[in-house]
């Protein structure tokens, strides 16, 4: 009966052994519940939208950029700070009397007269005048305009002067059209004379240096 009942222990132990163990495979084989993991697509989504909330609040904060107006260069902007309307123009045709460096003597009377031309679109009215600008005047008036001269037209411009008594050499006066307001505008004209012998006042002095006992 001994060895029976030895047996039957040794079998039972050995049942329970089994019993455990396949308790034990059953658990690791056992699934892992999932674990909630964060969709990497889903944080990179959120973030981008996240981002652009931000810039737009910061855009509505920021002031709107101001336009800086620069100056106006244009031709029509040029004429207006002149005081000249870019529709005026003239242009030195030729020398009708006194060619550029006519030989004169001192205290000699003389007419220059230059033809010139409205090449402008607007017309030359009566107050336009020709003015000195540089040089000797050589006791030379503005002429002024009588009449008007529309595009195209031409006029002689005649100024009487007279040559220096007090100067010798090469002797030159530059005139220009101007109009009612006084703006310049149109080519130059120029008178160039050269004055020979001596001065009226040199030759004062001479003549009473040679009467004196």
């Amino acid at each position: 009966m001994q060895p029976n009942r030895g047996r039957l222990v040794i079998g039972f132990l050995m049942l329970l052994v089994f019993a455990l163990a396949a308790s034990v495979i059953m658990v690791s084989e056992r699934p892992m519940p999932a674990v909630a993991t964060a969709d990497i697509g889903e944080m990179q989504t959120e973030a981008v939208r996240t981002f652009i909330a931000e810039l737009t609040a910061s855009a509505t904060t920021l002031p709107s950029p101001t336009r800086t107006v620069g100056p106006d260069t244009s031709p029509t902007a040029s004429a207006a700070q002149s005081g000249t309307p870019n529709c005026l123009g003239l242009r030195f045709v030729r020398d009708v009397t006194i060619a550029d460096n006519s030989q004169m003597t001192p205290a000699e009377v003389f007419t220059k007269t230059w033809l010139v031309e409205n090449n402008g679109t607007c017309p030359w009215r009566p107050g336009f005048q020709v003015v000195l600008i540089g040089g000797v005047a050589m006791g030379g008036s503005p002429f002024r305009v009588a009449q008007a001269v529309g595009p195209g037209g031409q006029i002689q411009v005649s100024i009487k002067m007279v040559t220096p008594t007090n100067q010798t050499g090469v002797v030159q006066g530059t005139w220009k059209m101007s109009d009612a307001d006084g703006a310049l505008f149109g080519d130059y004209l120029s008178v160039v004379i050269v004055v020979r012998g001596p001065t009226r006042a040199a030759a004062t002095a001479a003549g009473a240096t040679t009467a004196t006992p």
